[in-house]
């Protein structure tokens, strides 16, 4: 590794303006000792052997991303590379592998592999095709102003034929490689690969199959770069023994890793929802119209749409039962004191039931009749996993299983779900992920909280990783000491329950961007406060003001790059993954520190398990996950070596309360302010020396 990442390794000589840190360095040797470990490490049950496991936290600027690629392309492994986000995993296959192939390992094979939606089906292809490619987006057109390919006509022919001009070139068939062409768009949804219309080996085009040939490529490639989520989907796949999403592989690299357990909860529980539903009885009638009249005259057919139909009522008449008030609420409770909703579950199940009866009878049609009545089964069974534990008196060993479900419901303007959630996922990935690889790196920018195991206590604890695992926390190389001030308001300032706090909030944010003349991410909490604070200060600051849910998120990035002096008000993803380095953002601005909200009910059922434990879940819980996020959200500042700035955290609670020292310990080494005149010299002067307050 000293001959790659040294001052005069392979990296430098290649690599323009590249600076050796021993961070990165140390860090490529772990990763290259974990990948030649031989076999599995030891478990706590003598009788499974678990991965080999090391957490890496690498704080921006170390170059964490080829510390691990470059080991793992020379570990002659097969490592499947997982991350949270696109923008990486689009970095890694167009930047980093090109790279490494050509400078380090010239043998490597790597490929991305993605959900089964982002590629083209040909059988649906050929389906949609065969009703005239002149009208091929007429019954979904919506908007054709906004969505130019929905249209018929002359522009439905044209994007015929460059789909047919892109498939004779094409391997796999991704989307991406399709320009102009949305994933939501309606075309997409048409001709995508889904799982309830694959025919398998039964269908006319399964030897050109695109998919087939994607796992044929992966099959044959040492490094596979996939997001969370198709990782995740893979491990549930295995773990309910329904085969697998991805070849087998010796080690996984898990980037973004503080991700993990949001993501592990998603997968391994379940959910039912109205739109299911409503999108089964659309495809139904959708098959049934490319029949024409044979629908409605075949006595066979005539029985699965009266069934569909029949389902349709049901289905608003169950969701149209439960609570009107949107968000996401338990549901332990409401089957008590709602009785007609149990019947109509158990009215509703029955309409799958024979749905899926009428659709079995029409299998082997020219349609898929046969995936549409699996796809029937699935939400029937979805939906008695999460009610039938709130319903009947279960079974001890049924009693110890449902145990770690927590079951809520979450209504939005449209839409209703039920959901059942693992309250912990350290057994679930103790069941899979750790005995499918023989080796696990989980890094991140942030996964330090405090505590023990060198501050990574709360993120080993929550994943299940084996204790030991050896652990290591390289610093970012930035000059937060020079290059930046951290500003926290003085005493007087509200605290963000104060009934005056808002007002407060609002002329502090106003004194900062003033001070900064623009340039700044301001970074809310919550909607409402984004939308309060926005209203307020639109017609104060004399800045472009840019808000989220205006437009798509990479459209209010470009445009806040490329307005200097703009402002950015925004919540939630923003808070991660925002890289704008350089002078357009030159302050970040925190309304208050981002506890989540505790009446959310799988938050809610994780801290009363830890109570139950006899532990304090502020403290375990609450603490540590709002410490991620906020450095997380301080993160967006320095993302270059000469980057400068200002971090503002608006929340007094940082000295006012007891757990304010250990959020102020987790925060980058730049000097404290508590007056907002040193913020007005900093950005006046490089020279300036602000006035500071012990991080203790």
């Amino acid at each position: 590794m000293k001959n790659i990442f040294a001052d005069t390794g392979l990296l430098a000589e290649h690599l323009p303006d590249y600076e050796s840190r021993s961070g990165q360095l140390e860090m490529a040797e772990a990763v290259a000792d974990l990948l030649g470990k031989e076999g599995r490490g030891e478990s706590s049950d003598q009788d499974i052997l678990q991965a080999n496991c090391l957490i890496v936290e690498a704080e921006t600027g170390l170059g964490k991303t080829l510390a691990y690629l470059v080991p793992a392309a020379l570990s002659g492994r097969r490592v499947v590379v997982s991350t949270n986000t696109r923008n990486l995993q689009d970095q890694i296959l167009k930047r980093e592998i090109p790279f490494i192939q050509k400078h380090i390992a010239p043998g490597l094979t790597a490929m991305s592999v993605k959900g089964r939606q982002n590629y083209l089906c040909l059988y649906r292809w050929h389906q949609l095709d065969a009703q005239n490619h002149r009208t091929i987006f007429q019954d979904s057109v919506q908007d054709p102003v906004q969505d130019p390919v929905q249209a018929g006509g002359k522009e439905g022919e044209a994007l015929h034929n460059k789909v047919e001009d892109w498939l004779q070139r094409t391997a796999v068939a991704d989307r991406v490689e399709l320009a102009g062409v949305a994933g939501n768009s309606f075309f997409w949804q048409k001709v995508c690969c889904l799982p309830y219309f694959c025919l398998g080996a039964d269908c006319p085009y399964h030897a050109d199959c695109y998919l087939n040939r994607l796992r044929r490529l992966a099959a044959s490639c040492q490094l596979l770069v996939v997001n969370h989520h198709l990782l995740f989907s893979d491990l549930a796949v295995r773990k309910n023994g329904f085969g697998e999403v991805l070849p087998r592989y010796q080690s996984v690299i898990i980037d973004e890793a503080h991700h993990l357990e949001n993501v592990a909860g998603n997968f391994f529980g379940f959910s039912f929802s109205k739109y299911q539903v409503i999108d089964l009885i659309t495809d139904i009638e959708q098959s049934m119209h490319k029949k024409g009249g044979g629908g409605t005259t075949s006595k066979l057919y005539a029985g699965i749409l009266s069934a569909a139909r029949a389902l349709s009522g049901l289905n608003e008449q169950f969701t149209a039962m439960f609570p009107v008030q949107k968000g996401r609420f338990p549901l332990a409770g409401l089957f008590a004191e709602y009785p007609e909703l149990q019947k109509a579950r158990d009215t509703l199940m029955r309409a799958l039931s024979s749905l899926a009866e009428q659709l079995d009878k029409a299998k082997g049609q020219d349609q898929p009749w046969g995936h549409y009545g699996q796809r029937s089964q699935d939400i029937a069974q979805h939906l008695d996993q999460i009610t039938s534990p709130l319903i009947f008196r279960a079974e001890q060993s049924e009693q110890a299983e449902q145990a770690n479900y927590i079951q809520w419901v979450e209504r939005t303007e449209k839409n209703l779900t039920l959901s059942a959630t693992p309250i912990d996922v350290a057994d679930e990935l103790r069941a899979t992920l750790f005995v499918s690889a023989e080796h696990c790196l989980f890094t991140s920018a942030t996964l330090r909280t405090d505590g023990g195991d060198g501050g990574f206590g709360y993120f080993r604890q929550r994943l299940g990783i084996p204790e030991g695992t050896k652990t290591s926390s390289f610093p970012s190389p930035f000059d937060y000491q020079k290059r930046s001030l951290l500003y926290i308001p003085d005493d007087c300032f509200p605290e963000p329950t104060a009934p005056e706090y808002r007002n407060a909030l609002h002329l502090e944010i106003s004194r900062l961007v003033t001070c900064s003349k623009g340039r700044a991410l301001v970074l809310f909490t919550s909607f409402r406060a984004l939308e309060l604070a926005w209203h307020s200060l639109q017609d104060e600051l004399p800045y472009l003001l840019l808000r989220q849910g205006t437009c798509s998120r990479s459209r209010l990035l470009d445009r806040f790059a490329e307005e200097t002096d703009s402002v950015l008000f925004a919540v939630a993803s923003f808070w991660e993954g925002v890289d704008v380095p350089g002078e357009s953002l030159s302050l970040v601005i925190i309304d208050k520190l981002p506890f989540e909200v505790p009446s959310d009910p799988v938050i809610m059922a994780r801290m009363e398990r830890i109570k139950a434990a006899g532990r304090n879940p502020f403290m375990e819980f609450q603490i540590p996950r709002a410490i991620l996020a906020l450095r997380q959200g301080v993160g967006r500042l320095m993302r270059r070596t000469n980057d400068r700035g200002v971090m503002a955290i608006l929340d007094v609670r940082l000295f006012s309360k007891f757990y304010g020292r250990r959020f102020r310990a987790s925060l980058p080494g730049a000097p404290i302010s508590r007056a907002v005149q040193d913020v007005e010299k900093f950005f006046t002067s490089e020279q300036s020396s602000p006035s500071q307050e012990t991080r203790e």
